[in-house]
């Protein structure tokens, strides 16, 4: 079985904890020896750059004496505008207000001086392009307003999504020019993902907090699908603002679901509940018991091998469920001028409906403030092998797929082609508006619903992907209400969600 096949079980620390052995590092990496590698957070702006890199060089040497990899978080500059060191190092202001992680090339060689650095993480980096470094916005009372990236001048969504993919792909290649031997995000909002992998960086979803973890896994595993990336997860105990935010048990699920799910790395965010009073905590005893279930336990597939029977497909504009009246700005990808429409919308309704109207009818998390800000948070929802795709997806990628939902502004001619040859040769179904019917189908759309035959299969054309009449009918696609079902090739998993939406159990 080759190594990308095994899990890896990995915990969140800081260089502190690293560099003073404190309880939450000793008790659960250090002297208990339970998982396979460390998300370390540093900090070193605040330090002449000397003593940065030898702070560096000491946690490379720390977790090699261990016999462990570390991935380097970075964090600190979503929270500061003023990133410089005491001698002048610049760690985050760019050229024309614009603020975003700089990690100095003999910074990165610090770290990969033992050879066991794992990657760089960019902490909530598509937090801060879609919502433009809001924490320090807020900070500043709102004097100070920093987007991450230079954006275009206009409305076009379009221009705006190709500039930000030049730009993304530049900060991927330069990090990693400078000797990162991986690049990962960790993502709050389900969006983006498959634009970061189609740039090189790592989907790496964060599970439980204000997620839906199934359905963070079901954007971010297509986008690892679509472009041939591994998948990573966090899965973070903080809701709000409060750490821990979620049981034990859940915690416990969440980390399980990652195995049954086929990711590469999962970590738990953070070791803080873990220990207290130098005591594990009934959070530390549930991570310390999955480890010793799940480190090093053989699995025969990973995501590469996910074969979903449901794909949601559409450009991703960064759209989640944003423009509540009192947080999230109602923008594109960070754009005041681009706001999102109808298209934006669609696919959040054709979730929906694929998780029996579980999921949110505006939104796809808890971090929305209106009604569903109210609603009791749950991890899990049913879900039948879902996958979402963009745009751009191909043949390889949806050939597994017994239904499809086309949605947004575009559909690529390859995608387009793709489909109608599953829907024609393989007999599956396609629920999509006018808009993106082939062109030989379209005078045959009728009022707000109509099913077309094409070959085998057949188009369902709607005009609201939330009708009680198109769920009927594909009722028999959705598998069951209280389970969440993972196709492998051959291989299926059964996963049963306890009522609270906390849980899962194999069956």
């Amino acid at each position: 079985m080759s190594e990308n096949k095994r899990m890896k079980i990995g915990l969140n620390v800081f260089q502190p904890d690293v560099s003073g052995n404190r309880p939450g590092f000793a008790l659960t990496i250090g002297s208990g020896g339970v998982a396979d590698y460390a998300v370390c957070h540093f900090d070193p702006q605040k330090k002449p750059f000397d003593e940065a890199l030898s702070d560096a060089k000491n946690v490379a040497e720390v977790f090699d004496s261990l016999g462990m990899e570390f991935v380097a978080n970075f964090e600190f500059q979503n929270f500061g505008y003023d990133c410089t060191s005491p001698d002048g190092v610049e760690w985050a202001l760019h050229e024309g207000g614009l603020h975003r992680l700089n990690v100095p090339r003999e910074f990165i060689e610090a770290l990969g001086s033992k050879g066991n650095l794992a990657g760089i993480e960019y902490d909530e980096f598509e937090h801060c392009i879609i919502n433009r470094n809001i924490s320090i916005e807020l900070a500043s009372k709102g004097r100070i307003k920093a987007p991450v990236f230079e954006l275009c001048k206009n409305n076009d969504v379009y221009e705006q999504e190709k500039l930000l993919e030049t730009q993304l792909k530049e900060y991927a290649g330069n990090l990693k020019a400078n000797g990162a031997p991986k690049l990962c995000g960790e993502h709050v909002f389900p969006v983006l993902f498959h634009l970061f992998a189609r740039c090189g960086i790592i989907p790496n979803f964060k599970s439980q907090k204000e997620s839906c973890s199934n359905l963070q896994f079901a954007i971010a595993g297509g986008a690892a699908l679509q472009y041939g990336t591994p998948l990573w997860n966090c899965v973070d105990s903080w809701y709000r603002l409060t750490n821990p935010g979620h049981s034990p048990e859940e915690l416990y699920s969440n980390l399980e679901f990652a195995y049954y799910a086929g990711v590469n790395r999962v970590y738990a965010e953070s070791s803080a509940p873990m220990v207290k009073d130098d005591k594990i905590t009934p959070y530390g005893e549930k991570y310390i018991e999955y480890c010793k279930a799940y480190r090093g336990k053989e699995r025969d597939y990973d995501i590469s091998d996910y074969t979903p029977e449901i794909c949601v497909i559409r450009q991703d504009d960064s759209f989640w469920g944003q423009g509540d009246p009192f947080v999230w700005k109602k923008m594109l990808y960070g754009n005041k001028k681009i706001k999102p429409d109808k298209d934006s919308r669609e696919y959040i309704r054709a979730i929906r409906t694929v998780t029996h109207g579980k999921s949110f009818k505006n939104g796809l998390s808890w971090d929305r403030v209106g009604l569903s800000f109210l609603t009791r948070h749950r991890s899990f929802l049913p879900m039948n092998s879902l996958a979402v795709f963009d745009d751009r997806a191909g043949y390889e990628a949806l050939k597994s797929a017994k239904l499809f939902f086309l949605c947004g502004r575009v559909i690529s001619d390859e995608t387009a082609s793709a489909v109608k040859k599953l829907v024609s040769e393989n007999g599956a179904v396609a629920v999509t508006t006018e808009k993106h019917l082939p062109a030989e189908l379209k005078t045959k759309a009728k009022g707000g619903y109509t099913e077309i035959p094409c070959g085998k299969g057949s188009y369902i054309c709607v005009k609201n992907f939330c009708s009680s009449k198109l769920r009927k009918r594909i009722l028999p696609f959705l598998g069951e209400k209280d389970r969440i079902r993972l196709k492998f090739g051959d291989k299926v998993i059964n996963l049963e969600i306890s009522p609270n939406g906390e849980t899962i159990k194999k069956v």
